[in-house]
């Protein structure tokens, strides 16, 4: 695959930064019924699983949050030799609709790594999922220290330097029952894939800020036929979810760093891959193109093509 200038500068930006996941400390106790042991192996096992393509067991151990998002960190270093290091972090459950039962109330944070990135144009086929879906998401690109101690919503938009154009194809593939808020912070949400267009240079002015909070967004087909559109106003303000995520890890004792991508969430548009899904009939068309208007003179955007050719399930 041919790897667009964006990712190739991301990617060595990354590697000359020697970014690598977040190093646990010690792990949290376990809850009623499961040792530290059996906790590292049911983790484990939903690592395999996840990267094998096989239905992820439930994760059935009760403990806090903080305790899940350990495991959450060591399920994506059981995953770092097949899918590389953390490059970012996403979140989700901040918009208005209805909340997700399997979310934290206040909402949830995951990782995204080196091997979920691919730019924008390139292919998902339908056998490198199980319950895979089509998102539209907002993604914008850590560019300065600065963020970590930022108090404004001012200031944190003077520690990013770009909106990314993102979409996702998250894989939630769980057995039938058992689905827990901790499961799927372990599981890391289930991401597989992120598309990643060309950034929008970001400028730390209020007109910048007013452009975050009020661009509007639609999907085409590969024919330029709009699926659907929204606008960002009444869904979430970029900026707050940054604030939100940027507090979360620093309470973990994580510090972004330049160069990491913050998936902010999905805003609004999905489409199923597969058929039979209970979230509705699968996608017919042959590409899912993203555009973002307002953040600058043209507008910007990112493609997901749709392979249905030979192995596709």
């Amino acid at each position: 695959m041919k790897v667009s200038l964006v990712l190739r500068r991301l990617v060595a930006g990354l590697a000359a930064l020697g970014l690598a996941a977040c190093t646990p400390g010690p792990a949290p106790a376990g809850g009623p019924g499961g040792s530290q042991g059996r906790i590292r192996a049911d983790v484990e096992q939903m690592a395999r699983d996840f990267l094998e393509h096989r239905p992820m067991q439930p994760f059935v151990h009760d403990m806090p949050l903080t305790g899940a998002y350990f495991w959450q960190a060591e399920f994506a270093r059981y995953m770092e030799p097949e899918m590389g290091r953390v490059v970012g972090y996403k979140t989700g459950g901040h918009d208005p609709g209805p909340g997700f039962a399997v979310f934290p109330p206040g909402g949830i944070r995951g990782t995204i790594l080196e091997g979920m990135l691919r730019p924008s144009g390139s292919a998902v086929a339908l056998h490198e999922t199980r319950r895979g879906f089509l998102e539209a998401d907002f993604a914008v690109r850590v560019g300065d220290e600065s963020i970590n101690e930022a108090v404004t919503d001012l200031e944190i938009l003077a520690g990013l330097d770009a909106v990314i154009p993102f979409a996702e194809v998250p894989d939630p593939y769980y057995e039938e029952t058992g689905r827990t808020i901790n499961g799927t912070i372990v599981a890391n949400m289930g991401s597989r894939f992120s598309f990643l267009g060309e950034p929008v240079p970001l400028a730390p002015t209020t007109e910048s800020l007013e452009r975050l909070n009020r661009f509007t967004f639609a999907v085409h087909d590969e024919h330029g036929t709009e699926i659907e559109r929204g606008s960002i106003a009444g869904w979430f303000e970029p900026i707050r979810v940054v604030r939100w995520i940027r507090d979360e890890l620093r309470q973990s004792g994580t510090r972004l760093e330049p160069g990491q991508v913050l998936s902010l969430g999905n805003i609004g548009i999905m489409r199923q891959l597969h058929e039979g899904s209970p979230r509705g009939p699968a996608y017919r068309s042959d590409a899912f193109t993203l555009s973002y208007y307002g953040l600058g003179d043209t507008p910007a955007s990112v493609t997901i093509r749709v392979n249905r050719g030979a192995g596709g399930t």
